[in-house]
């Protein structure tokens, strides 16, 4: 069990208590701390002396998770968000079994994490609105609930600390896709995310659109870039408009088609068709098509 922390004391408390709660005895817990300031540290050592604590002297976003998968000793590795939560005291044993029964290929078990909060929807009423048993042929995953077997996930790699946040997640399942890897979404498997109010980084809108560039150049073709691009970066113009943050737009444009670091040096392609699919899915969602629908609008 890994979990990334950044200044979230309290949502973090009630993610360890949730996971303390399982009926899967051999758990391992590992928090990554990324430089928090808000007494979450002195709470782990007050509260949780049994958890294996990595004190990051900064913040490393996404890449949070990479320190602790690396420290992490079991087979299967359960990732989650300091604002997760476990509803019921079978999730871990029930995404064991599922990479138990499933192919030798399975790199991924995802969950499905619905948005919780206390005053809303009952637990029971989430469950409901999904009655699909997986696996389910997704090609990606939620970061609030999603576990990894290990020797796979070894073989491609983790988070990449230059995207930072905001679609780190995705790059990962590019990674696993490239290699002939499965990810398996189960929506039988409830996790819960409280979204915190508290927010992981103000530079969440410059994050968003420079790594779609990033991801585009990293991962499709010259051909692909030509068909996407255009319509992605119309989408995030008229997107930052309406956040009224036009010069994010800018800044985000200028670094996402200029020079790539060099952890993105070497572009990753394939042909599977798992991945072929996943990187048309991402780019369709930008298409002039459905740009109503990614930007609120009606008609």
């Amino acid at each position: 069990m890994v979990i990334a922390n950044f200044n979230r004391c309290d949502d973090l408390r009630r993610a360890i208590n949730s996971v303390r709660e399982q009926d899967y005895s051999d758990v391992e817990i590992v928090v990554v701390d990324n430089a928090s300031r808000d007494g979450s540290r002195t709470m782990l050592a007050d509260e949780f002396p049994g958890v294996c604590v990595i004190a990051l002297n900064e913040n490393w976003g996404m890449d949070g998770y990479s320190e602790g998968f690396r420290r992490a000793q079991g087979k299967f590795i359960f990732q989650m968000d300091n604002d997760s939560l476990m509803p019921d005291e079978s999730v871990l044993s029930q995404v064991v079994k599922r990479f138990r029964e499933g192919p030798s290929e399975l790199a991924a078990v995802a969950t499905r994490v619905e948005e919780y909060q206390v005053n809303g929807s009952s637990i029971d009423e989430l469950r409901k609105k999904d009655a699909r048993q997986g696996p389910v042929n997704t090609k990606g995953y939620h970061a609030g609930g999603v576990a990894f077997r290990r020797a796979l996930l070894e073989r491609v790699g983790y988070y990449n600390r230059d995207v930072f946040l905001y679609g780190s997640e995705l790059f990962l399942q590019m990674k696993l896709l490239a290699a002939g890897y499965l990810i398996h979404y189960y929506p039988e498997i409830l996790m819960l995310h409280r979204s915190s109010n508290i927010a992981r980084s103000s530079n969440g809108l410059y994050y968003e659109i420079r790594n779609r560039y990033w991801f585009m150049r990293h991962f499709s073709s010259r051909k692909q870039q030509w068909r996407f691009l255009p319509a992605m970066i119309i989408h995030d113009f008229v997107y930052s408009v309406y956040r009224k943050s036009p010069r994010v737009f800018i800044h985000a444009l200028r670094d996402g088609l200029g020079r790539l670091p060099q952890s993105l040096n070497s572009p990753i392609r394939s042909m599977k068709p798992d991945f072929v699919a996943k990187l048309n899915e991402v780019g369709d969602r930008f298409a002039f098509s459905n740009a109503k629908n990614r930007l609120g609008i009606r008609s």
